[in-house]
């Protein structure tokens, strides 16, 4: 049973913050019946310690604030730690001044940056969502994962009760619930569900940790000592769902799009040296990578299909 009244918290933010663009980026990749975006705002159930409830985000242009509406079930108690994700979540606290003036002088960079300078760089409201979600969306579309992100949470999660919106059907599993849980028959193959549940037992046992305070280098060479996870996978993982602003997904099919010359994708080693001129923000110059790569299509008017997740 939901508890009333709602809590009601501002969120405030630097002028320029473009709303509208990052629901855009959000959008395809709500996972169904855990999260949802109408009517300009993300609305979400959530889990958090001993409370449980669904929030609603809405921009305030006129505040430049986003207006954080928690509604908590009876017995769940007020934390300021939902506020701190959320703000990490539409990423909020990044002075993005430093960043935009030094990609400003990139070529390569300076026309997304141009259309998009307000974008920010979405994050997650939990990591280890995140990183079911990313495994998920390895080498398939951002359509066919977000389906699939949208069978474990209804398969593996709590249902919501009939007080939270039509939208929010449950909530999305904790390790426990997946390692406790049969995902055979949820349409992926044999070799991903073991990369799945692999993981969840990791964080059961504590023997991987889903935590910025390691640095990057320790994470990626931790994350892809698991069977089934590669550095494109860690890196992605880092840079939207641990915040480490210097992750770089060299091998991402969109990065190398962007970094072609003459039609020729880069090697490794080629993406590696380009974005030198990056550090310490190359998972921001990899957004700007992507959103360049739709200024091309909408020059050339090409839709953009059903493109794979790490595009």
């Amino acid at each position: 049973m939901l508890q009333n009244p709602a809590v009601f918290i501002d969120l405030p933010y630097v002028p320029g913050f473009d709303w509208d663009c990052i629901l855009t980026f959000i959008a395809p990749r709500v996972i169904p019946g855990v999260e949802a975006i109408q009517d300009n705002h993300y609305q979400r159930s959530f889990r958090i310690n001993d409370s449980r409830g669904w929030f609603k985000v809405t921009d305030c242009p006129n505040r430049n604030s986003l207006h954080l509406k928690i509604y908590l079930e009876k017995g769940s108690k007020p934390t300021e730690l939902i506020a701190r994700r959320v703000r990490s979540m539409f990423d909020l606290d990044t002075d993005m001044g430093p960043i935009l003036q030094k990609f400003r002088k990139d070529p390569l960079l300076s026309p997304a940056i141009s259309a998009y300078s307000g974008i920010r760089l979405p994050g997650a409201w939990d990591p280890f969502e995140f990183t079911v979600r990313a495994i998920l969306g390895q080498q398939i579309s951002v359509k066919a994962a977000t389906t699939l992100a949208g069978r474990v949470a209804t398969l593996c999660g709590p249902e919501c009760t009939c007080e939270y919106p039509e939208e929010l059907m449950n909530f999305f599993p904790t390790a426990k619930e997946i390692c406790r849980a049969d995902i055979s028959g949820i349409g992926i193959t044999s070799k991903r569900q073991a990369t799945i549940q692999g993981l969840a037992s990791k964080i059961v046992d504590e023997k991987i940790s889903l935590s910025a305070e390691q640095g990057l280098t320790s994470f990626v060479e931790s994350m892809c000592e698991l069977p089934g996870i590669g550095p494109w996978t860690a890196h992605y993982v880092a840079m939207r769902a641990l915040k480490i602003a210097d992750a770089f997904p060299d091998s991402d099919l969109g990065v190398r799009k962007a970094l072609q010359v003459n039609g020729k994708m880069p090697t490794k080693m080629q993406a590696i040296e380009r974005a030198e001129a990056w550090r310490p923000w190359r998972a921001y110059a990899t957004l700007f990578l992507w959103k360049g790569l739709e200024l091309v299509r909408e020059e050339k008017k090409i839709s953009p299909g059903d493109e794979t997740e790490n595009s």
